[in-house]
């Protein structure tokens, strides 16, 4: 299977969504956001998530031209260095092919460009499918935690040094 990975942009937004929201109907856990919640978002809010100096986005697209994974870059809002990796998603048929590492690596790069030390994230406890792809890709848990407010389910944080050499 060939995969690209493109940074995406406001006229995408189609994409963006119906992919976002699907991700939130198939695996709800998974996500601090709700399907009900995006689904009445407006299609100008789904552009402005796109827009040049929001956060960048990356579809992950197949052969054939459709999107079938999508992740979120988030910048350092405190100061402390750190990027982020938010709403990690492939489609169930392409899982096991790359698709989730190239997309990793995408945020990856961007962190860097940022000038960041390390990229952090959060997975579902018990998501160990997800935990162990995240692994490959270099993350470590650091033992931080956090209980989510809207389900109870806890969170676990996961990071990437950029500093220690792995590419």
């Amino acid at each position: 299977m060939v995969l690209t990975v493109r940074h995406l942009a406001p006229d995408d937004y189609e994409l963006v969504r119906d992919l976002r929201l699907r991700s939130l109907m198939l695996a709800p856990t998974a996500y601090g956001s709700t399907y009900e919640r995006e689904a009445d978002f407006s299609d100008e809010v789904w552009r402005d998530r796109l827009r040049p100096e929001g956060y960048p986005h990356f579809g992950c697209f197949d052969e054939r031209g459709e999107m079938v994974g999508l992740v979120v870059a988030g910048p350092d809002d405190v100061g402390d260095g750190v990027g982020h990796l938010f709403a990690m998603w492939v489609e169930p048929h392409v899982r096991g092919t790359g698709a989730a590492d190239a997309l990793v690596a995408e945020v990856v790069a961007w962190t860097r460009s940022q000038g960041y030390s390390a990229v952090q994230l959060l997975i579902t406890e018990g998501n160990d499918r997800a935990e162990g792809m995240y692994r490959r890709n270099g993350f470590e848990l650091t033992g931080t935690s956090t209980r989510r407010d809207r389900d109870g389910l806890v969170e676990l944080e996961m990071l990437r040094d950029l500093e220690s050499g792995v590419t």
